[in-house]
């Protein structure tokens, strides 16, 4: 909980439209999935998480950490011991993930298109100064998202091929699709938090690429540590083991 909570607090950007912000403490959840297994996992990442936003000061988003980050610690968890269990099931999972990620981001899209056009003025705050603007800004926000829709299913497309050739990896399969599966809810989850927050989930759309990113990066650093730790007299201590 605590190492969770400082890697959030120590590098937090402020996001705009939903007052919320990014940081490296997903890498740290999926680390602690790996260590301590998805039920104490579970503990860490939702409580950590919870406590780094009371203590910089997102009170508002804490219940919804405590909930998000949770069940994102469950969901990685679940999906590792599936895919550890039996591997025919792993590109079955990468199928629906890829469809559910691509169908959110259509519904994702037209809710912008229909606030775009029905309501217009719920759309215009700090960021955006006039409704002459929004257009410029709304054109240039779909290409980000569509970036970001495409960008997953072709990184688990990979992943997949991958699968079929290889046997072991240095970064195992279950560990790179558990925690794909816990960003993606991840997004989602903060996605359908600030639409309820701020009353607009086209704005809540806003924060998307940004949470990626943080998921990205998450990803990037947490799969680094645990190659690295894997090699060491350190791997004896985690519950989802690197197969030599």
């Amino acid at each position: 909980m605590a190492v969770i909570a400082i890697a959030t607090m120590i590098i937090a950007i402020p996001v705009p439209f939903t007052n919320g912000y990014i940081h490296l403490g997903d890498s740290m959840i999926f680390m602690s999935v790996l260590i301590l297994g998805w039920r104490y996992g579970v503990v860490a990442a939702g409580v950590g998480s919870a406590l780094a936003d009371l203590f910089l000061g997102y009170v508002h988003w804490a219940p919804w950490t405590l909930v998000i980050k949770g069940v994102m610690a469950l969901m990685m968890g679940f999906m590792i011991e599936k895919a550890m269990k039996n591997r025919r099931n792993t590109v079955a999972a990468i199928a629906a993930i890829t469809v559910f990620w691509l169908a959110f981001h259509l519904a994702v899209n037209w809710i912008i298109r229909y606030e775009a056009t029905h309501n217009p003025a719920n759309l215009i705050g700090d960021e955006i100064a006039d409704v002459s603007a929004l257009g410029e800004f709304l054109n240039s926000m779909q290409s980000q998202l569509m970036v970001v829709a495409l960008l997953i299913p072709v990184f688990l497309i990979v992943i997949a091929l991958v699968f079929r050739k290889k046997e072991r990896y240095r970064i195992p399969m279950w560990e790179i699709l558990g925690m794909t599966l816990a960003g993606l809810w991840m997004v989602f989850g903060y996605y359908i938090a600030g639409g309820l927050l701020y009353g607009n989930f086209a704005v809540s759309a806003f924060s998307i690429p940004m949470n990626v990113l943080q998921f990205i990066i998450g990803f990037l650093v947490a799969s680094l540590i645990t190659a690295a730790l894997s090699k060491t007299p350190a791997a004896k201590f985690f519950t989802f083991r690197v197969r030599k």
